[in-house]
């Protein structure tokens, strides 16, 4: 659900943007990603635009402190070789409250904007939704199992390639193992996605109740494990286990080059985050590990 509706792309669009400079155009990209969902009128903008304005001050000041400090806490796991599973699904959940923060923040002036919304703006926004849910539906369903695997080989390759460069074969192996061995969810996740956007339309037809509205947002966006079923759950939980052995696997397997490489790119992450919120820069009594590998995933 991390592209759908409004405000949820707040928080996705900056996790998406790894500089400054990034950063310093946000208020531009989140614009241009509302207007893919939905049309405001001129005093919906104007009402959007000071949410907007005030979450950024919040979330530069508040939130990127956070991001910084997880950052350098499981980068030092990494490089005391002290990261477990457990710690990781620790690692996750603290990823999670990242975001509760961050809804619960900008909820009060969310449930005005989108009670403010026509019958024509609802229809876009869920006409939207749908499109997107099509466009899943047609890149999954109907492969084997052998190409969801090789397609998710290749897509965690791509991601961690970009923070440590070319990988090994064992590493390319360890990968290939951790999507053959993690559970299925595919049906699960698309049949939750599709019950998500039937209970969005559901809240936003009776969004002049501005009460119920944020009741149902909440749920929505901030607790969704509710929607979920208990095999769906536990399924999630095995892999994000199953995940975090994978980051010690490739964290063993690493070079000095790719530990290396790694070390500068999470190093100038972190340096921007705390720059960006005028938290003081980091001293040499918090370094950064050189090998913490791949702790940036929380963050993507």
């Amino acid at each position: 659900m991390r592209k759908i509706a409004i405000y949820v792309l707040l928080f996705v669009t900056f996790l998406g943007c790894s500089t400054k400079v990034g950063y310093y155009f946000l208020d531009w990209v989140i614009e241009w990603k509302l207007e893919e969902y939905v049309t405001l009128n001129s005093l919906q903008q104007k009402q959007f635009q000071s949410g907007l304005n005030q979450f950024l001050a919040w979330h530069r000041t508040e939130e990127l402190p956070r991001y910084a400090k997880q950052l350098s806490q499981l980068a030092l796991a990494l490089e005391n070789q002290t990261l477990t599973s457990r710690l990781w699904a620790q690692q996750v959940e603290q990823a999670k409250s990242h975001w509760s923060r961050t809804f619960e923040f900008v909820n009060p002036s969310l449930v005005p904007l989108i009670s403010s919304f026509s019958d024509q703006q609802v229809q876009q926004v869920i006409a939207r939704l749908k499109v997107d849910e099509k466009r899943l539906n047609q890149k999954y369903l109907g492969k084997d199992q052998q190409a969801l695997v090789a397609m998710a080989d290749e897509r965690i390759e791509n991601r961690i390639k970009r923070w440590i460069g070319k990988l090994s074969q064992e590493q390319k192996q360890a990968i290939h193992q951790y999507n053959l061995s993690r559970a299925t969810t595919l049906d699960m996740w698309l049949e939750y996605r599709h019950e998500w956007i039937r209970l969005f339309e559901q809240a936003l037809k009776n969004r002049q109740n501005q009460l119920a509205l944020s009741h149902s947002l909440t749920i929505l966006m901030s607790q969704p494990d509710r929607l979920k079923s208990a095999i769906y759950k536990n399924s999630l939980d095995a892999n994000t286990q199953k995940f975090g052995e994978l980051l010690i696997r490739l964290n063993q397997l690493a070079s000095g080059q790719q530990k290396r490489r790694f070390q500068k790119k999470l190093t100038s992450l972190i340096t921007d985050l705390r720059e960006l919120s005028g938290s003081p820069m980091l001293t040499a009594e918090h370094p950064i590990g050189a090998s913490a590998l791949f702790a940036i995933k929380i963050l993507r």
